[in-house]
C-alpha cells in the first residue's frame, strides 16, 4: 500500500467519510499536495473565524473544515495521513480505537528501533493524550469518530504524522488558530519532531511509510479477526 496522493486535504478526508459510509474495513494512507489549515466545522461560527480564514489565505493555507474534533492542524506535502475503518463491536471502546492507531505508528516505529510513546505534549498543536511522542516531542496526532454504517457501529480512526514540521512563518498563523479555538498554550515549533528527524540518520522516510503500510495491514487484519471469533 503506498500512499494515495490527493489535490487537497478536502479530498483526502471526504475519502475517509466515504470509506467510514462503506462500513467495511478499511485502509488508507494518504498525503494532500496543496497546504491547508484544517479547524473542525464546529469552529465556523466562532469570533475571529473570518479573519483566520483571510490570513490563511494570504499565507497560502487557506482554512479548510472537518467533521472531527480537536484543533488546527497543518495538511499537505510535510503530513502523512492514516485511517483505518473497522466495525465498532461491543468492547471496542474509544480507547481501543485510539489503542489501535497509536499503537499500528509505534509497531512501525519499533521495527526501525525508534521507540516511542503516547501522550500531551506541551506547546503541541491539536494537542491530545492520544499523540504518538518520540522523545518527548510530538509526531502523531490521533482523532477518531463513530457512526453506522448497514445495520452497524463503525468506527473511523485517523492519524496525521508529521513527515516534516511546517516552516517558520506556518506558527504565528497557527497561533491566531489556536485563539480562535481557545486554546489556552501557544504552538510551539520545538514541542513537535519530524519523522526525518526520529528516524537513524540511514533510514529513509519512504521506508518507513512502508512498514507503517504492513503494520496497519496486520493490525486491522488481527483486529477483524479477533472481532469475528468473538461473535
Amino acid at each position: 500500500m503506498i500512499p494515495k496522493i490527493f489535490k487537497s486535504a478536502a479530498d483526502g478526508i471526504a475519502r475517509e467519510e466515504a470509506l467510514l459510509k462503506t462500513g467495511r474495513p478499511s485502509l488508507i494512507l494518504w498525503q494532500a499536495e496543496e497546504e491547508a489549515l484544517v479547524v473542525p466545522r464546529s469552529w465556523a461560527r466562532r469570533s475571529g473565524i473570518e479573519n483566520l480564514n483571510t490570513e490563511a489565505a494570504r499565507n497560502g493555507w487557506p482554512l479548510m473544515l472537518r467533521s472531527s474534533g480537536g484543533s488546527a492542524v497543518p495538511q499537505g506535502s510535510g503530513t502523512l495521513n492514516l485511517a483505518m475503518v473497522l466495525p465498532a463491536v461491543p468492547g471496542f471502546t474509544i480507547e481501543e480505537g485510539y489503542r489501535a492507531i497509536c499503537g499500528t505508528i509505534a509497531e512501525a516505529l519499533t521495527r526501525y528501533e525508534v521507540p516511542s510513546d503516547v501522550g500531551a505534549v506541551e506547546g503541541a498543536f491539536c494537542d491530545g493524550a492520544w499523540n504518538v511522542t518520540v522523545g518527548g516531542r510530538k509526531l502523531a496526532g490521533t482523532a477518531q469518530r463513530r457512526s453506522r454504517a448497514n445495520g452497524q457501529n463503525v468506527a473511523l480512526i485517523h492519524a496525521a504524522i508529521l513527515l516534516e514540521r511546517p516552516s517558520i512563518d506556518f506558527w504565528p498563523l497557527l497561533s491566531m488558530a489556536q485563539e480562535v479555538g481557545n486554546v489556552p498554550v501557544p504552538p510551539k515549533p520545538e514541542a513537535h519532531v519530524a519523522l526525518g528527524q526520529a528516524l537513524p540518520n540511514t533510514m529513509k522516510v519512504h521506508s518507513f511509510i512502508g512498514g507503517l503500510a504492513r503494520a496497519a495491514e496486520d493490525r486491522l487484519a488481527g483486529l477483524t479477526s479477533g472481532f469475528h471469533q468473538a461473535a
